[in-house]
Parts: structure tokens; C-alpha cells; sequence
């Protein structure tokens, strides 16, 4: 018999116990400790029936928060401070903290947004000597220098950094400006080792001292080497942009970018596409939310949809959210972000998916006229190869979707005209010509058509034998297009070793930065320490 005390927060909170009579199981959250670390476990019993079947766990779920003898200095362990004045020594390695190491980084984080900067907070923590290097000045300039209506797409209770909350009178949906200056302050809130305007050029592993060889270029002209043993790819998801090669491009006469590289008209209060016609090549997020940007600002627009896209309104995933323990109602029961956080990672991705799949009708029930609109203009949507939606098709590929702030809207009514299955057959010098023979006049070319994998960007910074070895980051190996098998169950290559001694990746969305930088973080603390970090293996 299991017994536990019940929690008034929810899952995730010690002492929780849930009761799921549809499923035949009870689950509780325990205290979890070894020889050399604390964490938390989830124990989910199903049971056998009555009679002589026996109670059987069905899930065991475990997540490490903090080595012994190494533990955060929060707290009782918080330190005195006053003591910096008296130290010049401290106070030298306290003003390096802002603008960069003052010693030979033992961990060289590569990506200085949302993503470096956690893992670096995280580290600042336990005391691991590192730097997170950044391409471009400030923290914040990879959301600032985006398009001018940009918004994060998840709300704000899911996209809380490690250790600071966000103010309390901020929107649900921040806008890139908001987010941007925000990573800004957390990095001097943090005292992360944060050096801008450097990017790497080259690294290179030495398996005699185990440490990295990394080139990197300060300000576009002097270089740099450091030697770290730990390299940190904290880029987000994405690889370089991918640009597909479509015939007659090098005739075309109007602008044509990637739209990665597509600014916005209204932040700059840029009008030379008022009136112009515009044309954008891809049906994802960053196709919609360039379409709608365009449109806002005067322009005639026009999206070639080439392959089905899961659309669905942005309501819906932010009751998603909220199922997850991630709303106003939650957080005023006391739910932290990462109370929420363990209850996601606590089910098992082959358990979610039939959650999804339920999920996904009942969407398509509660929304039909939504979608009856959608087709209605030629629109194709997707769920997915196994109806399981955008969230299974995230953690899949983490592509093939939009949650729609108001995009789809211009599109119903066809103030965004839309081409679907559009096959590019030719760029003209002043139209693009598709396969079908329809020709669209053409001044500015966006091409919406996503990334490459983040291995593409390992075989440029190290090497393509280096990038194989690894293989594809990201994906379950669900056998589904874009990711395939064989099956993992978890995200490949994320927050864990690699097959390249010495690389690590951290990405994913906010959440999971958020969740999983702690567990690549003790990682890398424990090696630092020089605790055995070798896995168990069970006797035959």
C-alpha cells in the first residue's frame, strides 16, 4: 500500500498523491536520495485487479536538484557579501562577472539568449568557471532585432527564467522588445559571464588533456582562443537557415531573404512595402507572423503554402498551458514554474500520445466552423501522421505548426491570399511562376522554409565526422516523418553526453531550457568536482 501525505499545490509538490480510477492507478511524489545527490521521484502503481495479480509500477520517474556537499548558496548557505569590499582579488573576479571570465573558462557556453543564459545562471550558482559567448552585443538582441509585432507564442507563466519571476503586471504574452530587455537585466541579475559581440569560428577537441581548442573573433576582428573542457551549443533548435534553390533566382530584380533576416516594418516604422506586393514562402509560424506584420503595414500579400500546417487558435494552447499547471489560478495556488515543470517531464512521451490524440479530437469537435473556414479558402491542415498534434509534432521536429494570434484570420478572409500546394516552378525577374502555372507578382521574396539541424552547425564550428558521430539533435525517434527511428523516448542529445566527449546541447522552448539547464548544469558540476559520474548498470 502506498500512503502520502496529500499536497494542496498539485503535482509535482512532495508529499502529492493522484488517484486516476479511469486508468486503475495512484501516483505519489517522494524524496529521492543516493550516496551523492537529492531529487525527487514520482512513483505511478497500477494496479493488478484483485484476486492473486500483484500492484505493478507502471512509471518511475526521477529528476536529480542537487549534489551533496555542493548544493546551491541559497538560503542558510547564502553568502555574507560585505566581505567582497575587502577583497581586491573578489572584487576584481566580481567586476569580471559582468563583462566576461576572469579565468580560463571550464565550460564555454556558445549562444548568449534565452537558452546560454539560463544554463549560465545555472552554473553561476554551483561555481563552475565558465563564459557564454555571443555573436551579437547584448543578451537580448536576438528577440530585438526581430520583426516589431513578435510576441512569445506560450504564456508568460510558462516562460519564466530560473530564479526571478517575472513582474506581476506584465501581459500574458510578451512582446520581443519586453523579453528582450528583460534578458538583458537577467544577465546582470545573475552576474553571468557574458561576453557580446564574439563569435566562434572554429573548435576542435584534444583528447590528450580533454579540452577544447575554440577560436572566436571579438568584434569582427581580434581573435581569441580558449580552451574549455565543456562546449555548451546553446542556440536554440535551429542550424543555419535554410534557403532552398529554386530556378531563376539569381534573375530576380526585388529583395529577397531568408526570414530570419526580416526585420519588420512597424519598429522602424518601415513603409516600403506599403502597397508593394510581397510574397512568403512557407506556412509555419515565422510565414504567418511575416505575412500578418506585412499586412499591418500596407502591404499586398501573398502565402504559398506547400505542405500542410497545424493551425489552431492560440486559446487553446494556453488552455493546454494551464492544464499543466502554467496560469494565473495555479501560480495563485502557490505552483512554482518548476513544480509544473517536473509534472510535464513526469509522463513519458509514449504515454502522452494517446493524451494528445484525445486532445486533438476533442479540438476538432469544439472547433469545426474554425476549421470549416480554413478549408473553405483552400487552407490544408495537418494533426499530424497519428492525429496527435502540434505538441507531439514539437517535441517530434519542433515544426510544422502556428498558433494563430490573428494571422489565420486575414487569411479566412482573404486579406492574406493564400496559394496552397504551391510548388515554386520559377523566379521570374518581377513574379514567381508555380508549378500550376499561376504567376504572382513579386517585389519582396520572405523565405519562411525554417532551419537546419543544430549537427548542421556542428559540422561547420567543429567538423562533418564530428557532426555524424553525434547525429541528429532532437526528435524521439518516433519513426514519423522528420524523425526517425529507432524509437529513444526522449529528446536526442539534449542536456546529456553526446558521442563528442565534451559537447553538450541545451535548447528546446523557455520550458524546457528552464527544466532541463539544472540537469545539464549538476552534470557538468560533477565532472568539474570530480565526482564518479559513470551510469549504474543492472546485472544480467
Amino acid at each position: 500500500a502506498l500512503c502520502a501525505e496529500r499536497s494542496a499545490r498539485g503535482p509535482g509538490a512532495i508529499g502529492f498523491v493522484e488517484v486516476d480510477d479511469d486508468a486503475g492507478t495512484i501516483s505519489a511524489w517522494l524524496e529521492l536520495e543516493t550516496k551523492v545527490a537529492r531529487g525527487v521521484a514520482r512513483v505511478t502503481l497500477r494496479g493488478g485487479g484483485g484476486g492473486e495479480a500483484e500492484d505493478r509500477c507502471a512509471v518511475l520517474f526521477t529528476s536529480m536538484r542537487e549534489l551533496k556537499g555542493h548544493e546551491e548558496p541559497i538560503g542558510g548557505r547564502r553568502p555574507l557579501g560585505h566581505e567582497l569590499r575587502a577583497s581586491p582579488k573578489a572584487s576584481g573576479e566580481a567586476a569580471a562577472g559582468r563583462g566576461g571570465a576572469a579565468q580560463e573558462p571550464y565550460v564555454l557556453v556558445v549562444g548568449g539568449s534565452q537558452s546560454g543564459l539560463m544554463i549560465g545562471a545555472r552554473l553561476k550558482r554551483l561555481g563552475v568557471p565558465f563564459l557564454v559567448v555571443e555573436r551579437n552585443a547584448r543578451p537580448g538582441d536576438t528577440w530585438r532585432n526581430r520583426y516589431g509585432s513578435l510576441h512569445l507564442h506560450d504564456p508568460i507563466w510558462a516562460c519564466q527564467l530560473p530564479y526571478q519571476a517575472f513582474p506581476e503586471h506584465w501581459p500574458v504574452f510578451l512582446s520581443k522588445d519586453q523579453f528582450a530587455d528583460w534578458l538583458d537585466a537577467y544577465a546582470k541579475a545573475m552576474d553571468v559571464d557574458f561576453q557580446g559581440g564574439t563569435e566562434v569560428m572554429k573548435a576542435s577537441f584534444d583528447t590528450a588533456p580533454n579540452r577544447w581548442t575554440v577560436e572566436v573573433r571579438v568584434d569582427g576582428a581580434e581573435t581569441q582562443v580558449l580552451r574549455p573542457a565543456h562546449l555548451v551549443l546553446a542556440v536554440g533548435n535551429c542550424g543555419s537557415a535554410k534557403v532552398p534553390e529554386l530556378p531563376g533566382m539569381d534573375g530576380f530584380m526585388g529583395e529577397s531573404m531568408h526570414s530570419s533576416l526580416f526585420r519588420g516594418c512597424a519598429g522602424a516604422g518601415d513603409v516600403q512595402w506599403r502597397g508593394r506586393r510581397c510574397v512568403v514562402l512557407g506556412s509555419n509560424t515565422s510565414a504567418h507572423d511575416v505575412a500578418q506584420d506585412l499586412y499591418e503595414n500596407g502591404a499586398n500579400v501573398t502565402m504559398l503554402q506547400r505542405s500542410p500546417t497545424c493551425v489552431l487558435p492560440t486559446e487553446r494552447m494556453r488552455e493546454l498551458a494551464a492544464s499543466g499547471g502554467y496560469s494565473e489560478e495555479a501560480s495563485a495556488r502557490g505552483v512554482e514554474p518548476a513544480e509544473a515543470d517536473l509534472a510535464g517531464a513526469a509522463t513519458p512521451y509514449a504515454l502522452r500520445l494517446p493524451e494528445m490524440q484525445r486532445w486533438v479530437k476533442e479540438l476538432k469537435a469544439r472547433d469545426a466552423e474554425y476549421y470549416a473556414r480554413l478549408e473553405r479558402v483552400g487552407w490544408r491542415q495537418t494533426w499530424g501522421e497519428d492525429d496527435s498534434g502540434p505538441y507531439m509534432m514539437f517535441v517530434r521536429t519542433f515544426r510544422g505548426y502556428y498558433f494563430d494570434i490573428g494571422a489565420s484570420e486575414l487569411v479566412m478572409e482573404g486579406k492574406v491570399k493564400l496559394c496552397s500546394d504551391a510548388n515554386v516552378a520559377e523566379v521570374r525577374p518581377h513574379s514567381i511562376l508555380l508549378a500550376d502555372g499561376c504567376e504572382i507578382p513579386c517585389d519582396l521574396l520572405v523565405l519562411a522554409t525554417g532551419y537546419n539541424n543544430m549537427t548542421d552547425l556542428v559540422a561547420k564550428l567543429i567538423s562533418p565526422e564530428v557532426a555524424q558521430a553525434v547525429g541528429p539533435c532532437w526528435g524521439l525517434g518516433s519513426g514519423t516523418a522528420g524523425d526517425p527511428g529507432p524509437w529513444i523516448g526522449e529528446e536526442r542529445n539534449m542536456w546529456r553526453p553526446t558521442a563528442q566527449p565534451g559537447l553538450w546541447f541545451q535548447g528546446g522552448n523557455i520550458g524546457m531550457c528552464r527544466f532541463h539547464s539544472l540537469h545539464l548544469a549538476l552534470q557538468l558540476k560533477a565532472r568539474f568536482e570530480g565526482i564518479c559520474t559513470e551510469p549504474l548498470r543492472l546485472a544480467a
